[in-house]
């Protein structure tokens, strides 16, 4: 509407306001919405507070959202504060958008040919570090060690290096470069380093930065550190070299399961040394696939060292002293038993090392269970001691946490009252304004769960008893458990009963906000977040209140965080259930009040002579923390609350493929929008060993048996309705693993096992998109185009150029024009009676058209030999000829997805064997499958 005549009819007359505006530049009208809202509040007779502030999704919204996030209030504060003074801030007439919050892009367009011959002097003009004629005794800035990290490992590492580095700062005869240190997420580089990075630092210095960092999916930036990645990444920055007073190292996380190995970590380190920063050594690439602690542990003892040469300008550490590995030994004193405040970086039994009597008796004083254990292992007769370790084979990283502190009721309601709603939220790069995370996870409700594999529900209809009993509790989810176990029994009786008891499959769909603030497509991933086991939670809280009398409804606050009781912290922040790692077993050592549990400890933690052992007590047998404890009972005795949280790693999200499609599953179960994943059930037996009395236990996925426990009802009657336990999740999208824009292209999905999960989403999603041209199509013929539902639009109103107008219409007639493309797919389990998942709907897609052929193979069918779907690859004459012409003449695109240990790898074996044949040799497949990936034709979602 037009604004009023009179400035007294104006509704805005007492009102402040400003206006961020989110938009697309990829669109005409860039931000017209919030433009024109800006517009007509100051027509209207509103104060502008300050000029309105357009956000980029195309670049990233959080280049203009924060400062605007960080400015809006103070900005309105003063212009209502100056109005109700009586003087009022003076009204603008300036109706237009302050040229500075608009995305540098669209300047960028107008001076492309400057900017890139700006960009390339930057790149060849990269700084060299520069010969100081003075070097610095001491920085006068922290070290800097920022992380990104999906499931956690790049996180602790970061945290490792950070609390080894402060530990030294309080001993007093370490003089150390770095003053202090700033640890936090890459995307987090705005509020805590840019300004200080920005800043030359005095005497020709430079800032320490250390980056951890992994890589998820095929080259995807980890979610913490997305925005800094894609900061790094634009043209914009080249120009201000923000770190052109940096010196800097890069650990970089990945697995060589993928092509793409530590691309990330890799892109960073390149960005960074063309930004000006100067490198203090080459980038390190961690294997997970091998294992990270090969190149882990060397890169973390040196690292900080190297960077302070860098930062002084002098090749060795002037005036300081290098870290020792190990802190000089003193003995250690038993905690009291009640803790007031404990504000240390790590217990006291961290700071002070053990001292280890390396003379300890021949003959065995110990009573554990796992001192005798690693004797047995060991083959040791009673006269012989274990064998000593040298420090220097010992891990060298320590505490993962900062702070443990107990808060009283006082102290709590303090900072209650001081929580600002806008910690709360989160913004989003997405299409929608908030976004669920790792952090803030959505809680879902569990709508329906069924079985894939052909699986008797009987032991499912006992469990749903106890989980839909209105007192559910922890004892009741342990006794399902236990039903499961005794139903499902794994060492008892027919051998291929037992293989299949062990192999169940579960598909389950779950609730999704009802606003669409958690969308997904086909391909994408969620994280699932569950606590630790009621037994581990309870051993752990009853030891400490036995040995420390800390009672688990005390309050505590990790690392400044808000207050949470310690069954709380206990149950959700540390992973109680993950085997040990061998850093962990050397922390643990330090609290071993008994001389031979902290050698046997030691032992398991060395790199020389504890590696095969280590592998056999510890990895075989999926030893965790619990199980350590119980066996080297007297680290019960030492260990407080906060040198568990130090000791221990938190709890990794569980990430499941999708299974559905957001366009076939629109309206969804009980009205509610949902999604569907499938999973295996973790269910086995560790090897019997004679040598262990432990051994031969069996394992429960943390997450799956938990699944499974409240899924029971619904796994008992699929189509019920029940109120079961909530479950967190957040999304996982994925950049790579998508179907093809172009429908006709087509497609060979490959998906043995639960990689079948991703391609029912595929199929499902096609499925809707034809299903959906056909209904348009058909409502077009019927309604001619004519709206009728009796409203009358102002065209006024209807904000689309023509531009975009005709790009949809042009849209619509292309996709109205294509052709739907061949899919070929390939699936593989053990038993085609028991764990052919989908068989139903895959035959479904195959009677439909949707799949044009379905291949399958089963590796433990009786009588027959063992087939493999890379078998049937490259050894089934037809499926050979139909992948090479759908590879090498229709130009199909290949995704695969499933177990990536050897799988992934032997699938693509299989297919460079049989273009081989084609292309006349061996390497001209090699390179034409090199060059599918880099097109994107061939995709790979594995995991070890």
């Amino acid at each position: 509407r037009k604004p009023p005549t009179t400035l007294s009819d104006a509704p805005m007359e007492h009102v402040a306001y400003s206006v961020l505006g989110l938009g697309d530049t990829n669109y005409d009208k860039f931000c017209e919405s919030g433009q024109l809202i800006d517009k007509k509040l100051k027509e209207w007779g509103g104060t502008r507070a300050m000029p309105a502030a357009c956000a980029d999704e195309a670049t990233g919204l959080e280049a203009t959202v924060e400062p605007w996030v960080e400015e809006v209030l103070g900005k309105l504060e003063a212009t209502c504060a100056a109005a109700s003074g009586g003087g009022g801030e003076e009204k603008k007439d300036d109706t237009t958008v302050d040229a500075t919050t608009l995305p540098e892009q669209l300047d960028q367009k107008l001076v492309v040919a400057e900017e890139s011959a700006s960009t390339s002097s930057v790149q060849q003009s990269s700084p060299a570090p520069a010969v100081t004629q003075e070097i610095a005794k001491e920085s006068t800035t922290p070290l800097y060690v920022l992380y990104g990290s999906a499931t956690g490992n790049a996180e602790h590492i970061a945290k490792d290096v950070a609390a080894t580095y402060e530990l030294y700062l309080k001993n007093p005869s370490f003089i150390g470069y770095f003053p202090s240190v700033v640890c936090c997420e890459l995307n987090d580089y705005k509020k805590k380093c840019l300004s200080q990075w920005e800043t030359e630092p005095p005497s020709n210095a430079k800032h320490g930065v250390i980056i951890v960092c992994s890589t998820t999916g095929n080259a995807d930036a980890p979610e913490n550190s997305d925005r800094f990645v894609r900061w790094l990444k634009r043209k914009s920055t080249d120009s201000t070299q923000p770190f052109k007073h940096c010196a800097y190292a890069v650990l970089a996380l990945g697995d060589t399961n993928y092509d793409v190995f530590c691309a990330t970590g890799k892109v960073i380190d390149k960005r960074l040394k063309e930004l000006g920063g100067t490198r203090c050594c080459p980038v390190a690439l961690a294997d997970e696939a091998t294992g990270l602690e090969e190149t882990v542990d060397p890169w973390t003892g040196s690292v900080i060292q190297k960077l302070a040469a860098e930062c002084n300008g002098s090749t060795r550490i002037q005036g300081s002293v290098a870290p020792p590995a190990v802190a000089a030994p003193v003995a250690v004193a038993a905690p009291p038993k009640t803790i007031v405040k404990e504000t240390s970086s790590s217990s006291s039994s961290e700071e002070k090392k053990m001292e280890f009597d390396e003379t300890v008796p021949a003959a065995s004083q110990s009573s554990s269970v796992g001192v005798a254990t690693i004797r047995n292992l060991l083959s040791l007769l009673p006269k012989d001691a274990i064998p000593a370790v040298d420090n220097k084979s010992l891990p060298s990283m320590v505490s993962s946490l900062s702070s443990c502190e107990l808060v009283s009721d006082e102290e709590l309601q303090g900072r209650e009252r001081g929580n600002s709603v806008a910690d709360n939220m989160t913004v989003s790069s997405g299409s929608s304004g908030f976004h669920y995370t790792l952090n803030k996870p959505y809680e879902s409700t569990v709508l329906s769960a069924r079985y894939l594999t052909k699986t008797n529900v009987e032991c499912a209809k006992k469990a749903s008893e106890l989980v839909l009993d209105s007192s559910t509790s922890d004892e009741k989810i342990v006794e399902a458990k236990n039903l499961y176990n005794n139903h499902f029994p794994l060492a008892i009786g027919d051998e291929i009963e037992c293989t299949k008891n062990g192999k169940r499959v579960i598909e389950m769909t779950l609730s999704l906000p009802d606003d669409f603030t958690l969308e997904y497509q086909p391909g994408d991933s969620v994280g699932l977040i569950v606590p630790n086991t009621p037994e581990a939670t309870n051993f752990i809280l009853s030891m400490l209140e036995k040995n420390h009398g800390v009672l688990p409804s005390q309050k505590i606050s990790v690392d400044s965080n808000h207050p949470i009781t310690v069954e709380e912290a206990i149950r959700t922040t540390i992973d109680l259930c993950s085997p040990m790692k061998k850093k962990r077993l050397f922390m643990l050592s330090q609290f071993a009040a008994d001389p031979e549990e902290a050698l046997a400890l030691r032992l398991l933690s060395s790199n020389e002579k504890g590696n095969d052992l280590f592998l056999r007590y510890v990895e075989d047998q999926n030893r965790t923390v619990i199980d350590i404890l119980k066996e080297f009972p007297s680290c019960q005795q030492l260990i407080t609350l906060e040198g568990l949280l130090g000791c221990l790693p938190a709890i990794p999200p569980r990430y499941y493929s999708v299974c559905s499609s957001p366009l076939a599953d629109r309206q969804a179960e009980n009205g509610n929008y949902h999604l569907k994943v499938a999973f295996s059930v973790v269910d086995f037996l560790t090897p019997s060993v004679a040598e262990d009395l432990n051994s031969g236990k069996r394992i429960g996925g943390l997450a799956t048996r938990y699944l499974e426990c409240i899924c029971s009802p619904f796994l008992n009657n699929p189509s019920g309705s029940f109120k079961v336990p909530a479950v967190q999740i957040f999304p996982k999208p994925t950049h790579e693993f998508r179907l093809p824009t172009n429908m006709s292209t087509p497609l060979i999905l490959i998906g043995p096992g639960t990689g079948i999960a991703p391609f029912i989403g595929f199929l499902s999603h096609r499925q809707a998109q034809i299903s959906s041209l056909e209904s348009f199509e058909a409502a077009e013929t019927a309604s001619e185009g004519t709206w009728r539902g009796g409203y009358e639009l102002d065209p006024e109103e209807l904000h689309i150029s023509k531009g975009d107008s005709t790009g949809l219409n042009l849209a619509l007639d292309y996709v109205r024009k294509q052709k739907t493309g061949e899919i070929d797919l390939y699936f593989g389990c053990r038993y085609s009676d028991h764990d052919y998942l989908y068989e139903d709907e895959l035959e479904a897609f195959k009677s439909t058209g949707i799949l044009s052929n379905l291949y399958t193979a089963f590796s433990r069918e009786h009588g027959k030999e063992k087939m493999y779907v890379q078998n049937i690859m490259q050894d089934k004459p037809e499926c050979k000829q139909r992948l090479t012409e759908m590879i090498l003449n229709k130009d199909a695109s290949v995704y695969v997805c499933g177990d990536g240990n050897a799988m992934g790898k032997d699938v693509q074996e299989a297919i460079v064997n049989v273009l081989a044949d084609k292309l006349e040799s061996k390497q001209s497949a090699l390179a034409y499958l090199d060059q599918m990936k880099t097109s994107g034709r061939f995709v790979l979602d594995i995991w070890s």
